[in-house]
């Protein structure tokens, strides 16, 4: 019934008759309604039925219950939609807490439980396994289709089970021909559980490394692994597909010394990054040699079983002096799986500091962004010239807030300083999105959200993360402006995996802005054909001014939807905003300067 009313667009005459009868039925008694509906017109039937389910509650939940729809009948409540109006102008103030001083200091005990495991030559061939197999998979065609929803629950069991099936056979198929054969036979999974966890949790791990990467691959695993946790679907395949993500807390754990070594001072020069702005030659080479010693001497230091030493003399090999409380040992993973060697020690230091490469890279256009602010833009003067001013008008250039320059200023400080801190926090997040996808208690509702069918799924864990975020964020800037809402497990945001997926996307869309307003000046010197173009505009300072204004203006004027609960100033709205403006960037008069940089999108694609 409720697909049914997927139609096109009414006249207008339509439209006003159907509201009419919806809301002021026809007088004279139940007669003259019956034959007014005689007299409508399929169209006009299907848009008075819409009416009457969006605006009369009982009988929405009546049609839900009576053609179990629940899932995709979907709707805010204008008590919902209401509050999301009142919030848009709320407003926070609490005292400043300068904790800049405490952030710097890093605990790494705290950071190596949710930092991953770089992965081995050996776990690379796994992870081109689960890439390949996800890839050509269309197991979310078949199962989060419209038809498929439709499915008694025994009917659809048996097509989860096939799909799964067909999945981990063709895995084990791929590794191994004759043991594939083998389990195409006997069907008796749990024999090769180890493998099949093991390859799982391969991709898992690589994608939280590596966000740029498997993006199509990932959503299909984790909605794959979501349905294998299901108890009638663990039941039958009688065991688990999921395993913890492998962190260096969990390697470093299996010695005492191993977690000794995370409150080693040197382990921060160990793991730190190298930049070569504004450094000589000779300071960047002692820095690179004081980062090779402090490897080495933490590896050797705290290791378990040291590396085998081998030299060539005459045909014999000196063996070295060892630590008496040392074994030999000539590979990491045959003889002592169990124990930490120097190699695996390496490699978890080498793990910690490709998380520190992966914040700088990520946080780093926000910080670019938060010093432009402040550098270009007084908060509380706009200028004379109105060109400058960060002042917003609803219904003006697309906005849908009215901000003054000073409430501007703040909102987009807020705003980019939440992204940073999100970022920073982006592997405990993306540890405890999984956890809620994950999540026993909490199973998803296929629903029809106005984008398709989603998987809609509370995640407790990740809103908690959020709001200690955000107020830590809040008492950082001094308080807030807007709506606090963090949509999670509604249409905006269906579930965890929507929501990681939101954030990661925050530095595709501030990266590029931040490399075109740096090569500005560049671009400038490069030829006096080049100088006349920028020139145009006022010179290179007062471009990049132009192009950061208008950017701080409608990258958070709340556009991106129609109405305040889908956009505005709430937490995801401000993201929903900022994708509208790189939407149209196209129209830009200064769109021209994009391109002379470089400039070919905001979205990143597979690969470098």
């Amino acid at each position: 019934l409720f697909r049914s009313l997927n139609f096109g667009p009414l006249g207008c005459s339509g439209m006003a008759e159907a509201e009419a009868m919806a809301v002021d039925p026809p007088a004279g008694g139940v007669d003259s309604i019956e034959a007014a509906i005689e007299s409508c017109d399929e169209a006009v039937l299907k848009r008075l039925l819409q009416t009457v389910i969006r605006k009369v509650p009982e009988c929405r939940q009546k049609v839900a219950q009576d053609y179990s729809l629940s899932a995709e009948l979907f709707q805010v409540s204008e008590e919902e939609k209401q509050k999301a109006v009142a919030d848009q102008y709320s407003e926070l103030k609490t005292s400043v807490n300068e904790d800049s001083a405490v952030s710097d200091e890093v605990d790494f005990y705290e950071r190596a439980k949710f930092v991953p495991m770089r992965l081995t030559y050996e776990e690379r061939k796994y992870l081109r396994l689960i890439d390949a197999t996800m890839h050509v998979s269309h197991y979310t065609d078949h199962m989060d289709a419209g038809a498929t929803a439709a499915l008694n629950p025994a009917r659809k069991l048996a097509l989860q089970m096939k799909q799964l099936c067909a999945i981990l056979t063709g895995m084990q198929v791929s590794h191994n021909y004759e043991t594939g054969q083998q389990l195409m036979q006997s069907r008796e999974f749990t024999g090769r559980s180890a493998f099949f966890q093991t390859v799982l949790e391969i991709g898992r791990r690589y994608k939280i490394l590596n966000p740029e990467r498997m993006r199509d691959s990932y959503g299909k695993l984790m909605y794959f692994l979501q349905d294998s946790r299901k108890p009638e679907v663990r039941d039958l395949l009688e065991f688990d597909a999921v395993s913890r993500v492998r962190s260096v807390y969990d390697v470093l754990s299996k010695s005492p010394k191993g977690l000794e070594m995370l409150e080693d001072p040197q382990l921060r020069t160990a793991t730190m990054e190298i930049s070569s702005e504004g450094k000589s030659r000779p300071t960047i080479q002692r820095e690179i040699k004081a980062k090779e010693a402090a490897i080495k001497h933490l590896s050797k230091t705290y290791c378990s079983v040291a590396r085998r030493r081998k030299r060539h003399m005459g045909g014999m090999y000196s063996l070295g002096i060892l630590r008496s409380s040392y074994q030999d040992s000539d590979s990491d993973e045959d003889k002592n799986g169990d124990e930490l060697t120097e190699d695996i020690v390496e490699q978890c230091i080498y793990s910690i500091g490709d998380h520190s490469t992966y914040l700088r890279f990520n946080r780093e256009p926000c910080d670019k962004l938060l010093c432009f602010l402040k550098e270009f833009f007084d908060p509380q003067d706009p200028g004379p010239d109105p060109r400058y001013s960060l002042a917003i008008e609803e219904g003006v250039d697309g906005a849908r807030l009215s901000h003054p320059h000073q409430r501007q200023y703040t909102f987009v400080l807020q705003s980019m300083t939440l992204w940073r801190e999100v970022l920073d926090n982006m592997f405990q997040l993306w540890h405890l999105a999984e956890e809620d996808l994950l999540d026993e208690e909490h199973l998803y509702q296929l629903a029809d959200t106005g984008q398709g069918y989603q998987r809609v799924q509370k995640s407790p864990r990740s809103v908690v993360a959020m709001q200690k975020i955000l107020a830590k964020v809040q008492r950082k800037v001094g308080g807030w402006v807007g709506s606090s809402i963090v949509h999670l497990g509604d249409h905006n945001v269906p579930n965890a995996l929507m929501f990681i997926d939101k954030y990661i996307q925050v530095p595709r869309f501030l990266g590029p802005l931040v490399i075109t307003l740096d090569k500005i000046p560049e671009l400038s010197k490069s030829s006096s054909g080049m100088k006349g173009f920028v020139d145009s505009f006022g010179g290179a300072r007062q471009l990049q001014k132009l192009i950061l204004a208008d950017f701080f203006r409608h990258a958070f004027d709340g556009s991106g939807a129609d109405n305040f609960f889908d956009a505005g100033s709430c937490i995801d709205g401000r993201l929903t905003s900022a994708w509208n403006w790189c939407s149209s960037i196209e129209s830009k008069p200064y769109f021209p300067i994009f391109l002379l940089t470089g400039f070919s999108g905001f979205d990143g694609k597979e690969g470098f």
